[in-house]
C-alpha cells in the first residue's frame, strides 16, 4: 500500500498471515506515510527481500514456510542497516533470546497495542537511516564524493563473481593524474584538491548510469569498474574521460590502463594488470589503452 497524506518516509515489508491484523497494521503505517508491502508467508518474504530494499521488516514469528527469525536474519544479511521487528502469539524465552542475538529491533507479543508497534517502527526507521548514513560515509571518499578503496574491493569481488557466473565481460580502467606533485607545488594543495574533485566529477559523468562505478583508489589514482564491458568499449570510456577533462577546462592530463578480466585472475591480479597498463601508457605505449586481443 502506498503512503497516505504525504511523501514516503520509509519502506516497510510486513509479513503476517492473519488477514485482519495485516490490514490493520498496513493501514496504520500508510497513514503515517510509510509505503508498505505485505506478504502472507516466509517464501514470499524472502523473494521480496532479494528484489527490493526495505527500511524496516515486520515479521510474524510463525508465518508459513520460513519463520520470522529466518526472515529477520535474511533482511539483516542483505542490508545490515535494515531493522527487523518480530511479532508473535506464541513466544518463549528462547525465541526472545534468539531474536536479540540476531539484532532484532523489537519483539512484541500478541495481543499488542497497535500504537506500541507504530512507535517501534518509528524508532527502527531512525536507526536504519543513521546506520545507512554511517555506512555511506565509510564507503565514500570525503574529497571527491566517489566510493573509496575499501568499497572498491567489496564491489569488485562481487562483480568478478557475477561475471564468472554469467560468463560476461568485466573491465577495469585505472587512471593516474600526470605530474600531480608539480601541479600541487605550483598552485598549492587547495587548488590540487579542487582539481581532483573536478576530475572525479568527470569520471562520474563518463560512467553509464546504473552500470559503471567510479572509485578514488589512492591520492591521485582513480578506478572505474565496468560490468558487462569488453576492453574495446572500456577504451572508449577512457577516451570519454579525457575528452571531458578538456571540455571542463581542467589543466590536468591522465594516464590510463585498461584491463579485461581473464580466466583465473583474482582481484589483485586484475588490478595489477590495469596498473601495469597505466604505466605503459604513461611511458607512451598506446597499447595500454587499446583493446586486449590476447
Amino acid at each position: 500500500m502506498a503512503a497516505l497524506n504525504g511523501a514516503v518516509r520509509g519502506r516497510v515489508l510486513l509479513v503476517e498471515d492473519e488477514d485482519l491484523l495485516r490490514w490493520s497494521i498496513e493501514r496504520s503505517l500508510a497513514r503515517r506515510c510509510f509505503a508498505v508491502e505485505t506478504v502472507k508467508d516466509g517464501a514470499e518474504a524472502m523473494a521480496r527481500l532479494a528484489d527490493a530494499t526495505f527500511d524496516v521488516v515486520i515479521a510474524d514469528l510463525a508465518v508459513p514456510g520460513v519463520d520470522g527469525l529466518a526472515i529477520a536474519a535474511e533482511a539483516r544479511r542483505m542490508r545490515t542497516e535494515t531493522q527487523a521487528i518480530i511479532i508473535t502469539g506464541q513466544g518463549s524465552r528462547e525465541t526472545i533470546l534468539q531474536a536479540l542475538r540476531l539484532g532484532v529491533s523489537e519483539y512484541l507479543e500478541k495481543p499488542f497495542d497497535l500504537e506500541l508497534l507504530l512507535l517501534a517502527v518509528e524508532k527502527a526507521l531512525e536507526k536504519t537511516l543513521v546506520l545507512r548514513e554511517l555506512i555511506q560515509l565509510a564507503r565514500t571518499d570525503g574529497l571527491t564524493g566517489l566510493f573509496n578503496q575499501r568499497h572498491l574491493h567489496t564491489v569488485l569481488e562481487a562483480e568478478i563473481g557475477r561475471a564468472r557466473r554469467q560468463n560476461r565481460a568485466l573491465s577495469l580502467l585505472l587512471f593516474d593524474v600526470d605530474d600531480f606533485k608539480l601541479y600541487n607545488d605550483r598552485f598549492g594543495h587547495l587548488a590540487g584538491d579542487a582539481a581532483l574533485a573536478r576530475l572525479a566529477a568527470c569520471m562520474k559523468k563518463a560512467c553509464r548510469r546504473d552500470i559503471d562505478t567510479a572509485f578514488r583508489y589512492g591520492g591521485d589514482e582513480f578506478i572505474l569498474v565496468l560490468p558487462e564491458t569488453d576492453s574495446a568499449t572500456a577504451a572508449g570510456i577512457a577516451a570519454r574521460v579525457r575528452s571531458l577533462l578538456v571540455e571542463e577546462g581542467i589543466a590536468l592530463t591522465v594516464s590510463v590502463g585498461v584491463a579485461e578480466l581473464q580466466a583465473g585472475q583474482d582481484l589483485k591480479a586484475f588490478i595489477r594488470e590495469a596498473d601495469e597498463a597505466m604505466y605503459r601508457d604513461k611511458g607512451g605505449d598506446a597499447s595500454a589503452v587499446l583493446p586486449n586481443t590476447g
